[in-house]
This record gives C-alpha cells, sequence and structure tokens, in this order.
C-alpha cells in the first residue's frame, strides 16, 4: 500500500514538473515587457552591433581587404635597407 502511494505521488509530481516549469518561462516574458525603454534600446542596440559585426565577418571572409601573408617580419634584414649604418666606436669591446 505503501509503496502504491509513493509511486502515485512521484508520477504525479513528474507530471506537473513540465507546468511549473511552462509557468516560469510565461513569468519571464512577462518581466521582459515591464523593462525600462532605454534599456531595451540599448539591448537592441547591442544586438544590432552584434549583426553588423557578423556581416562585415562575412563580407571580409569573401573578399579580404587584408592581406596578413604579406607582411615583412623578419627580424634580421640585411644591409640594403635606407639610413645610415652606424659603425661602433670599439670594436674590441675594450
Amino acid at each position: 500500500m505503501k509503496a502504491r502511494l509513493f509511486t502515485g505521488l512521484v508520477a504525479a509530481g513528474l507530471l506537473l514538473l513540465p507546468l511549473s516549469a511552462a509557468d516560469d518561462s510565461a513569468k519571464r516574458k512577462a518581466d521582459t515587457g515591464n523593462q525600462d525603454p532605454e534599456m531595451q534600446r540599448a539591448i537592441a542596440f547591442e544586438h544590432y552591433k552584434d549583426l553588423a559585426a557578423e556581416r562585415q565577418a562575412r563580407l571580409e571572409a569573401k573578399h579580404p581587404s587584408v592581406f596578413y601573408n604579406a607582411a615583412d617580419r623578419e627580424a634580421n634584414r640585411d644591409d640594403t635597407a635606407p639610413g645610415k649604418k652606424v659603425i661602433p666606436k670599439n670594436p674590441t669591446g675594450k
């Protein structure tokens, strides 16, 4: 008898659990309607800024304007670079 009662209570709890979760989502939707208009504008601005960044990334992926493989990142360059060559006064280090 106790096992059937316990099983019935657990089953009822499992059946009512989705209803309580649905109630929470309805409260969240109602809460977003009560936001300050300035806060809503700020959220919309961030949303549109993210959309613009994604759009720009798609455009850059199709037609890149900067080629990162053309950069000269060598630390040791030859002596043909323009400018005056500096010769140390004491080459022996004394």
